[in-house]
């Protein structure tokens, strides 16, 4: 039996979670499909989910396909996050999804959180379908949607769904010239065609199947999800590519990656693992944290679970007694010298600031919000050294908000909460500076010795120490520690970005009888503090908006951008009383512009926001900006 596992991807209400729901009724997994207006889906049951109708975290679900009898294919369905507050849970899909399906509203067109998704998709390599929602709704033209798919992919995508037909790709005999882009990529089978016309869908199907794998082509199918219509059509098309599916070769001491954690109602903590080969339940492993042993496994589809005694390759188990665990932790059968990880850190942009309201609850706090940050790498926390206060970190306003929302399952208790706020960096913006760095006490009786280094631009948001000298570790140790320390909190109490420092030389003290560490990390530090205030500049991250909004809230919203100094970048008309807006700001003057415009629009303005923070996109933040 062949496994495949599928991501699901796509902008806000392009339907993601209902096509899933489709899916499990038509393989018959459940007796009728729910409804996300009703809280009745299999994959959204967290109460913030139901409450908001959004998905906030990743959801596996199982299908065996055509059915659990006589499956020729399991697919694993990875329903992921719409919204990009909630992108870890989606990266974290990427690293196991053998494929993309990436969903477009019909109606709607592509949006930013769709170009997102492709591009995510494309940098891992991953194969794309994609699959247009909602054709069901009156006087659909979808000519605009296939032709911005063009331009973001830079080659034509095959469209497979014609109105009120069957695909001609999975009926026995076809003339539709279509599907000769199916096959034309491969010399043999578009010689096969030539010799006998009559076998072009079944050329199709071989070129179908292993052109997709190829990345040859991106097809287009199309349907309602809500309806079902399509859906059948689209599994057997995922069968059809299950055939000529041939999974990755991994080290030969990999046993499987850690992927997703979760607070399962029944089991509690889980970890969910791609095994890359079969191994029982009892099994030791290694990873970053050392060596461990599995102890329960347990096969899950949605809530659904049943307890395992193997984990076979590729089919994802849930593990519990394993917490230390993280996303994208490679977990190996024998002690390796390196370990490595499939996810890269996200920088967490969006603060607010916690306090117990009694002090008897700090510790209960600090717990609760350490589940939390359990449950979603998206989440950070820190206690700040000043005030004492705890730091929540996150990707967004509505990530914190229903995280703070998600809290109270864990601190019964109340507690003070300030703004949210973004976060800011300061940026070294010179390309050399020639730094000295002495210090002396005792009246000048005892000197560090004298440190000669230059400041260099990272020309990115990194910054690191090197030595071009032979020192002793005891003093690159002091540099190092003087530096980070600095860099930590610059002169705008900010953590600053960008800068290199380079020792070049270093002159030691005349009486060599001295320990100079302790002087030479003074001398660094109060030496980077006198440059660092007149060479950095504030900055923060940037925003793309993209607004759907009616004709009718299309000046209120436009003036509303221009008073938080957005570039509004086009306008465009999409008909039937609607407009999108593409526009960009500094992310902190966005902050509480989603409440601004649902009351503009009377809840009708739909927002896709994307915070950019790289050394290509940020926001130089002046005094008039200030807060």
């Amino acid at each position: 039996m062949q496994i495949l596992n599928v991501g699901i991807f796509a902008h806000i209400d392009a339907g993601k979670t209902t096509l899933l729901e489709r899916i499990l009724f038509e393989s018959g997994k459940i007796r009728n499909p729910g409804t996300i207006e009703e809280g009745t889906t299999e994959s959204d049951y967290l109460p913030e989910e139901i409450e908001r109708g959004i998905s906030i975290q990743s959801t596996v679900a199982r299908v065996f396909w055509p059915n659990e009898k006589t499956a020729r294919t399991l697919f694993q369905f990875l329903d992921n996050p719409g919204h990009l507050d909630f992108q870890s849970q989606t990266g974290a899909s990427l690293i196991v999804a053998d494929l993309g399906i990436v969903l477009i509203d019909g109606f709607e067109g592509l949006k930013s959180q769709t170009l997102q998704n492709v591009e995510w998709l494309r940098k891992r390599n991953i194969p794309i379908l994609f699959f247009l929602n909602k054709l069901d709704r009156k006087g659909i033209d979808i000519t605009d949607s296939l032709v911005d798919l063009e331009a973001v992919l830079g080659k034509e995508p095959i469209l497979l769904w014609k109105e009120g037909e069957s695909c001609t790709l999975l009926q026995e005999r076809s003339s539709d010239p279509t599907l000769l882009s199916l096959l034309e990529w491969n010399p043999d089978l578009s010689e096969r065609y030539l010799r006998d016309p009559t076998s072009l869908a079944e050329n199709a199907r071989l070129g179908f199947a292993e052109g997709f794998w190829r990345k040859e082509f991106f097809p287009v199918f199309g349907g309602s999800a809500l309806y079902g219509e399509g859906v059948r059509e689209l599994l057997n098309v995922l069968d059809l590519l299950g055939t000529s599916f041939h999974p990755e070769i991994r080290h030969s001491e990999e046993l499987g990656v850690a992927f997703k954690r979760e607070l399962h109602p029944d089991l509690g903590k889980i970890v969910s693992i791609l095994p890359s080969r079969e191994f029982p339940h009892d099994s030791p492993f290694w990873s970053e944290h050392g060596k461990s042993r599995f102890s329960d496994l347990y096969l899950l589809s949605t809530r659904d679970y049943e307890p395992t005694t193997t984990a076979k390759p590729r089919e994802i188990v849930a593990a519990t007694g394993l917490e230390f665990l993280q996303p994208g932790d490679i977990l190996y059968a024998s002690e390796q010298t390196l370990y490595r990880s499939e996810l890269l850190p996200t920088r967490k942009q969006f603060q607010i600031l916690l306090e117990p309201e009694t002090e008897e609850h700090r510790d209960s706090l600090w717990s609760a919000l350490q589940t939390l940050v359990w449950l979603d790498e998206g989440l950070e926390t820190k206690i700040l050294p000043d005030t004492g206060q705890i730091q929540l970190s996150g990707l967004g306003e509505l990530h914190l908000e229903i995280s703070l929302s998600r809290l109270r399952e864990f601190f019964p208790h109340k507690f003070n909460l300030s703004g949210i706020k973004v976060a800011r960096f300061e940026l070294w913006k010179k390309m050399v500076r020639q730094g000295e760095f002495q210090h002396t006490a005792f009246d000048q009786k005892i000197s560090s010795g004298l440190v000669h280094a230059s400041l260099v631009s990272s020309n990115s948001f990194s910054k690191e120490v090197r030595f071009e000298t032979k020192i002793t570790e005891t003093l690159e140790e002091a540099i190092t520690s003087a530096f980070y320390e600095v860099m930590a909190k610059g002169s705008k109490s900010e953590e600053v970005l960008g800068l290199d420092l380079i020792v070049h030389r270093y002159d030691p003290p005349t009486d060599p009888s001295i320990e100079v560490s302790s002087l030479v990390k003074v001398a660094v530090i109060k030496g980077l503090k006198d440059i660092i205030p007149k060479c950095t500049e504030l900055i923060g991250p940037v925003s793309r908006l993209e607004i759907l909004i009616p004709d009718t809230s299309l000046g209120d919203v436009l003036g509303a951008l221009s008073k938080r100094t957005a570039k509004i970048e086009e306008v465009i008309p999409l008909g039937d009383g609607k407009s999108l807006v593409h526009a960009s700001a500094s992310t902190e003057n966005l902050l509480g512009f989603a409440g601004v415009l649902r009351n503009m629009t009377q809840g009708r303005g739909v927002l896709s926001l994307d915070s950019l923070f790289d050394p290509e996109h940020y926001y130089v933040i002046t005094l008039v900006d200030s807060r």
